[in-house]
């Protein structure tokens, strides 16, 4: 079973709709190899899900981040050279220095198409049938999710729903749909994988009926904020929200949350999966490394006074890039008793020169493997603070009291907090800022900013544009793109 999933996944796993590379559709599609020996048992179905999940991980390695909150200005340059980092949080993007582009969401598109086109095919027992409607919600789930990321990104996006499965080029050369449109199918696909979900069972690292209400809520939250949909989709946000099946709770400790020891715990919905077993290559690791502090990144202080605040440093190709950015401190102002703040980042200090200070990401610090630190924490899509905060968000919009929703999240990071219910305005300044203090590095800050329209709270920001450029790969391979302005 592990090889036929290994097979398919490396089969599948290069195909995009929307490659940079022309060349690769010169190929015979992969999908018409494997389609006559695959799509014919359970085994078959589930290797497919194990593709579009371990593709879906690719895109979390560093993308989600670079797309959700590198331009937040949450990230400011570290001890060693940033690379094409300082673009995000400088916001100097240009359609040819951008190195993210929908190629690899489009990936994830096309295996969620391919499960939703094949597993109905396939004979399921009796005794396993509701996995048959589990994969296609999560199918469904997935692509609604990969479609999301993207209409936030870069607006109207082509609405691609069969898999690749001939190479005649001209079928995937098709233009961006309209944002409204993007968002339509969004939201139908969401309402597909509700209505298949057989049940409320939740592994946390796959998505479950609660992380697909939990996506109805910030899709339709997002909607009533950016295009319009008002008191009608805040109220279908909130009903969706009060819809996810009990289970979810807070954890007492913040920075319990983030234990490597401690994956898939009771304030997860969904998150993705990672482990030293299943990732071998140190080169796997996700995003976090950039913000650590290294051994070369204290100098004049003693490894044991670095040891003391961020762990065992390790040593190590993993570590290469170690630093690249660190956290903005100056963004985030939490009080003095506010336990999340050295449980997301801890600063260093030169004691051969006091002046000068490394700050590193504890939140996400992953563990040491013999004497390499490896960065293999889950990466969180959906928790239960961040529900509290959409709810909150979602009940001010709609004049409501946000208060208790609030002082869950406020008063278990500090147990003097409080909030005040005050006016609209007031309420949204200070959800925003518990926001970023509760989600800080979660791939959320960017798009926070955005559907606050609070963008202009990023000094980089003055004169630029809010959607990301496309890449001038896409455009060259697809012609009927239009540039964002």
């Amino acid at each position: 079973m592990k090889n036929k999933i290994l097979l398919y996944t490396i089969l599948i796993t290069g195909l995009s709709i929307f490659s940079s590379c022309s060349n690769d559709l010169e190929l015979q599609s992969d999908s018409v190899i494997t389609s006559a020996s695959f799509w014919k048992t359970e085994d078959d179905a589930k290797a497919a899900i194990n593709g579009m999940y371990f593709n879906f991980r690719t895109q979390t390695q560093q993308n989600y981040y670079l797309l959700g909150g590198a331009r937040s200005a949450e990230i400011t340059s570290g001890v060693q050279s940033p690379l094409g980092l300082a673009n995000y949080y400088n916001n100097n993007l240009t359609a040819q220095n951008i190195d993210v582009d929908w190629a690899g969401l489009y990936t994830v598109v096309n295996q969620a198409n391919l499960v939703i086109k094949y597993v109905p095919t396939i004979q399921f027992s009796p005794a396993t049938v509701k996995e048959q409607k589990r994969y296609l919600a999560q199918a469904y789930s997935m692509r609604a999710l990969a479609y999301f990321t993207m209409a936030r990104s870069w607006g109207g996006v082509p609405i691609v729903t069969t898999p690749t499965e001939n190479t005649n080029q001209a079928e995937y050369i098709v233009p961006r749909n309209t944002i409204e449109e993007t968002f339509a199918f969004i939201k139908s696909d969401i309402d597909l994988a509700i209505a298949n979900f057989p049940d409320a069972t939740n592994n946390k690292v796959q998505l479950s009926l609660g992380a697909a209400y939990a996506l109805k809520a910030d899709v339709n939250l997002w909607t009533a904020k950016q295009l319009g949909g008002g008191a009608t989709d805040l109220t279908t946000a909130l009903t969706a929200i009060n819809a996810i099946p009990a289970g979810a709770s807070l954890l007492p400790n913040y920075k319990d949350i983030f234990a490597y020891s401690n994956k898939g715990n009771s304030e997860i919905l969904f998150a993705v999966r990672y482990s030293i077993a299943d990732v071998p290559s140190n080169l796997s690791d996700n995003w976090n490394s950039f913000m650590y502090v290294g051994p070369s990144d204290y100098a004049g202080a003693t490894t044991a006074a670095a040891n003391a605040l961020f762990g065992t440093l390790g040593v190590g190709t993993g570590n290469a890039g170690i630093s690249r950015v660190q956290p903005d401190i100056t963004r985030f102002n939490y009080t003095a008793t506010d336990s999340r703040k050295d449980a997301t980042y801890l600063t260093l200090r030169n004691t051969a020169n006091t002046a000068n200070v490394v700050t590193g990401l504890v939140k996400y610090n992953g563990t040491v493997d013999g004497a390499t630190r490896r960065f293999v924490n889950d990466i969180i899509i959906y928790r239960w603070a961040d529900i509290l905060l959409m709810k909150a968000e979602i009940k001010n919009g709609l004049n409501q009291d946000p208060t208790t929703e609030m002082n869950q999240v406020m008063q278990r990071a500090d147990a003097t907090a409080s909030f005040t219910n005050g006016s609209q305005a007031a309420n949204n300044a200070v959800i925003l800022r518990e926001r970023l203090h509760e989600l800080a590095f979660e791939g959320k800050a960017w798009w926070d900013l955005v559907r606050f329209g609070k963008t202009a709270n990023v000094p980089s920001m003055a004169g630029k544009k809010i959607l990301f450029p496309i890449s001038q790969n896409t455009i060259n391979f697809n012609p009927k793109i239009t540039q964002n302005p």
